[in-house]
């Protein structure tokens, strides 16, 4: 009967630790109600200012983005108090995973447009988001909206919008029913597959402007650390039974964070469906993002291709990144990715491959890296120029 007695107060206390675990992580604060007043904004108050969007009843249907492949869709909120409304909840239907969201806000100062990237909505499920430490968000809104546009380095910009359905947002204020949900939107609602998401734990700040709480494992090595302690000071484990109790409960954390890293891998393994299940295995080389960067780089081969095999070329762009995928391209081109050099002259016949970039070269002469040399013209287009260095100027 004690044993019973012990087994049944130790899950009490294990139950009351963990409840106030996840009250703390969550940020809810004894004075916070459970509940908290809210203003709902329905999808047919916001008004579309990039693509084309028209209402259905309630809700707004988005149609179509810009020529950009963007949308925006904004609605006036005047004398909103940031302080006072601090939790952002909305249910988007159909949103496609080729699409990044984010929250767009105008302070009533006249400030610049803030941008904040928020988890992607699931379909029927309401998605909570907690902007009390987002530095931005504070004084009089004039204006919220929700801003979509392609997944970036992930998928063709042509091939990202499909429609979807804006149905609410909700700002509420701080309550201990809020700051759960929020935390658990954090854990467990998606975020577009990028590459500052390759991390299975994930990172503490991807330079979103969004805060993120602390990540489920650490949370799990808490509960875990809490109940191992309850067990020694309520239950009287000792020894080689308190190991097992330990082993036991690290062995069900980690079944439970494994089948949430399986959960994401199979929400990345459908995206990956969306975006190349479509095509033909034998097209799905070319239907890339940077499509226009195999492109160029196919062209630049094709321009090479009576050149010696070790023939030199120096590649820059205005964007590191865009030049190292272009090289990757050109590959087994002999390209090196240089927007400067060490010192002065390049060799006679080394080839200059310029990608979106403003013009350098002018009556015969080519700058490059702060130096200028005479060079022929063998390409010039819109995007790719290149060039081959006949010797220094003189």
């Amino acid at each position: 009967m004690a044993s019973t007695i012990r087994v049944a107060v130790f899950g009490a206390a294990v139950l009351a630790a963990w409840l106030l675990l996840l009250l703390l992580v969550a940020g809810a604060r004894w004075s916070m109600p459970v509940q908290g007043e809210h203003r709902v904004f329905h999808g047919s108050r916001f008004q579309p200012v990039f693509g084309d969007a028209e209402p259905l009843g309630q809700d707004l249907r988005i149609l179509a983005p810009n020529a950009d492949f963007s949308a925006l869709q904004t609605a006036v909120v005047p004398d909103l108090d940031a302080a006072r409304f601090p939790l952002l909840s909305y249910r988007i239907d159909d949103f496609p995973r080729t699409l990044e969201l984010s929250l767009v806000f105008r302070r009533a100062d006249g400030k610049d447009v803030e941008t904040i990237s928020l988890p992607r909505p699931s379909a029927g499920a309401t998605v909570s988001v907690d902007l009390s430490g987002v530095a931005a968000w504070r004084g009089q809104i004039s204006e919220i909206g929700f801003a979509q546009f392609p997944v970036a380095q992930l998928v063709p910009v042509q091939d990202a919008f499909r429609p979807f359905t804006l149905r609410t947002a909700t700002l509420a204020a701080a309550s201990w029913q809020g700051q759960i949900e929020a935390l658990a939107s954090a854990w467990f609602a998606h975020t577009p597959w990028q590459l500052v998401s390759v991390s299975a734990i994930g990172p503490s700040e991807i330079g979103d402007k969004s805060p993120h709480g602390l990540r489920p494992p650490l949370v799990a090595a808490l509960a875990l650390a809490i109940a191992a302690i309850l067990a020694w000071l309520i239950l009287g484990l000792r020894g080689r039974a308190w190991m097992r109790f330990v082993a036991i409960g690290c062995g069900i954390a980690w079944l439970a964070l494994d089948l949430c890293w399986l959960r994401d891998l199979d929400y990345k393994r459908r995206t990956d469906q969306d975006v190349w299940g479509s095509s033909a295995l034998a097209q799905r080389q070319s239907h890339v993002a940077d499509g226009e960067l195999i492109r160029a780089a196919g062209q630049l081969k094709h321009l090479l291709r009576d050149e010696p095999s070790g023939r030199h070329i120096l590649l820059s762009s205005l964007s590191p990144y865009v030049a190292i995928r272009l090289a990757y391209h050109a590959a087994p081109l002999n390209v090196g990715v240089a927007a400067a050099l060490p010192g002065r002259g390049l060799p006679k016949g080394t080839i200059i491959a310029r990608y979106d970039m403003p013009a350098a070269f002018s009556n015969g002469m080519l700058s490059f890296g702060g130096q200028q040399f005479h060079a022929e013209v063998l390409e010039e287009d819109a995007r790719l120029a290149v060039y081959r260095v006949l010797g220094p100027s003189r």
